[in-house]
């Protein structure tokens, strides 16, 4: 089977080089070219081959190696969600070039469109990272100041360090340090993603941030909106000033005060007589657009000291600011209510460190552990824990008998009371509750936010979602803070957000509802490009033959044989229905002249529908 197939994709690839092969063309080309070359045993042979072969014309994730056939894609018939709050509504999604070109039902789907068979599928807009360092490769010495080694700083004549020892490089773009091949495109593609804001790394000011589609080969493709923004953080110099909060929020006003002054100094030389030409400083340069208001900071700002200290810096220079990453911002809803700073917060959520949690997963996990005798056999520990609380339990049992008169007698392995641990305990589960329930808290309030990536693993996204979902946060108001809400905050909302007619064809294409338990991502269209992944099932019961067995019209044995030029090829194909699905064995005799070899070859298969 196997040398038939390259036979058979070397055929198509040669006749349909500009066509796109749906399941209806694929069965019209293989009737109309193969039919003179097969010889049937019995009458249903044909349609079942065909069966076979539309497999091949299943939907394919675009590939390194293949480039794609057409620049048309329908989803047809999917439960589509068009923005955040609207219902499912069943339509055609049809993309071409990169763009949403048609949206409804019944719709009259192009020839050369590549069909998706969505009637079981949900459709939503791709989500929108507002703030994140996706594709960012880390400088050689990993700190983003230059490479400063062992060496001793140097410092200027006004004891300045130079500005990429200090962390203070506003001037550097996201394309010096963007890698369009970057693990991190792809995982967080799988999650949902499609368009992300991304900034560089680095110390007190990394560079400038860059509004990034997450498809493409080369930095060209994917770099979509240079310098957008300005990044920020309180993070200091380390050996050289500044190293410090204080440090760091002097160097802010002195940095922002030359800078205006550089617009004034720039703005008078090109407007007047007899002024001498400005001195050229490169962060001041690179600052000229903030303080001018045309590009906004993000303030990556955690906790809450970290939130108050930018919001009171920006209260004193009057910059455009967007507190970013934020994990303790329900300290401060009341000043977010105001609509003055947008918010940008953190998806990471702490981890859970309790005693009950802890010990809810070494029950779980049984007495396996490192230093095991084999697999499922209890250690060394385990068996020494186990005698323990055995003669734990005698003795209990023993204090027991003895304690029926009225004084008590205190049983060997009772824990005494600790007030200060239970206080501790106590403050920690609620400390965790408040983190989990800041996103419901503040849509409760009414405070508009966007989702962040840049502390939070991919393999805790859909997790974390999950929990903030549980501990209140409306799953319309989780989809609006992915989607059209970064949207608006980037300023692309006129491009990207929503599934409309115009807008850019990135979309997530879900086995159910998103957020729901068990729902996963079966397909992503970024720009028109489409990435297939695979989904797991859970393993169904099979019923007993003899029970859900119904006669099919092809169940049976059947012989075929398919001639090609140079080759033959012989076999069996077993049917059953079960259920009113058609599954079946394929046996199959290669006999390739060529290479003068012969093998036999056996594949199972599942399909509940047959195209004839």
């Amino acid at each position: 089977m196997h040398t038939g197939k390259v036979l058979l994709r070397s055929y198509l690839s040669l006749s349909y080089t500009h066509h796109s092969l749906t399941t209806n063309s694929f069965s019209k080309l293989c009737l109309h070219h193969f039919k003179p070359f097969c010889s049937m045993r019995k009458i249903f042979l044909l349609p079942v081959f065909i069966l076979f072969l539309t497999g091949l014309a299943s939907a394919q994730p675009i590939d390194d190696d293949l480039p794609q056939i057409t620049g048309c894609l329908a989803l047809v018939n999917a439960r589509v969600v068009a923005s955040p709050g609207k219902a499912p509504v069943v339509s055609t999604v049809v993309m071409r070039d990169g763009l949403i070109t048609q949206l409804g039902p019944n719709l009259k789907i192009p020839a050369d469109a590549y069909r998706i068979a969505a009637d079981s599928l949900y459709v939503y807009p791709a989500f929108i990272d507002a703030f994140c360092s996706i594709g960012i490769n880390e400088p050689e010495n990993g700190d983003g100041q230059g490479n400063r080694g062992s060496q001793r700083p140097t410092f200027d004549a006004d004891g300045n360090p130079p500005l990429e020892e200090a962390g203070i490089t506003p001037y550097k773009s996201v394309r010096a340090t963007f890698d369009a091949k970057e693990k991190s495109i792809a995982d967080w593609r799988a999650q949902g993603f499609a368009i992300a804001h991304v900034v560089p790394k680095g110390k007190m000011l990394p560079g400038k941030g860059s509004i990034v589609v997450l498809s493409g080969k080369e930095a060209d493709q994917m770099l979509w909106k240079e310098d957008v923004s300005m990044f920020a953080q309180w993070t200091g110099a380390g050996g050289g000033y500044p190293s410090t909060v204080i440090g760091i929020m002097a160097k802010w006003r002195e940095l922002y005060h030359n800078a205006l002054q550089s617009v004034a100094h720039q703005s008078s030389y090109d407007n007047a007589t007899l002024i001498s030409r400005p001195k050229y400083n490169q962060a001041h340069e690179a600052l000229m657009p903030v303080v001018k208001k045309e590009m906004p900071v993000y303030f990556r700002a955690p906790k809450v000291k970290d939130i108050s200290r930018a919001m009171s810096l920006q209260k004193d220079l009057g910059m455009r600011m967007i507190i970013t990453d934020a994990e303790e911002a329900w300290y401060l809803k009341d000043q977010f209510k105001l609509g003055s700073i947008p918010l940008v917060l953190s998806l990471d959520l702490p981890e859970d460190k309790s005693e009950k949690k802890a010990q809810a997963e070494a029950k779980a996990k049984g007495p396996e552990g490192p230093g095991q005798d084999g697999p499922g056999q209890p250690g060394p520990k385990a068996v020494k824990d186990s005698l323990g609380a055995e003669v734990k339990a005698e003795a209990k049992a023993e204090a027991k008998e003895k304690d029926n008169d009225s004084t008590k007698t205190i049983a060997l392995d009772t824990v005494t009371f600790d007030p200060e641990k239970e206080a501790f305990e106590k403050k920690r589960a609620e400390s965790l509750k408040a983190y989990q329930e800041q996103a419901g808290v503040l849509a409760k309030d009414g405070i508009a936010f966007s989702f962040g990536t840049m502390s939070v693993k991919t393999g805790d996204f859909s997790k974390n979602i999950s929990t903030m979902i549980e501990n209140g946060l409306p799953t319309e108001t989780a989809l609006k803070a992915l989607t059209t809400q970064p949207a608006s905050l980037l300023g692309i909302e006129k491009y990207c957000g929503t599934v409309e007619v115009g807008k850019m064809a990135n979309v997530i294409v879900s086995t159910k509802p998103l957020f729901e338990k068990d729902a996963a991502i079966k397909y992503m269209v970024v720009e028109g490009n489409l990435y297939a992944y695979e989904v797991k099932e859970k393993k169904k019961v099979a019923a007993k033959k003899t029970e859900s067995t119904s006669s099919g019209p092809l169940d049976g044995i059947w012989d075929y044989v398919v001639e090609v030029p140079g080759e033959t090829q012989e076999g069996e194909l077993e049917f059953i229905t079960i259920d009113g699905e058609l599954t079946g064995t394929l046996t199959s005799e290669d006999n390739t002249t060529g290479n003068d070899r012969t093998g036999k070859h056996r594949h199972r298969w599942k399909n509940s529908h047959v195209y004839i």
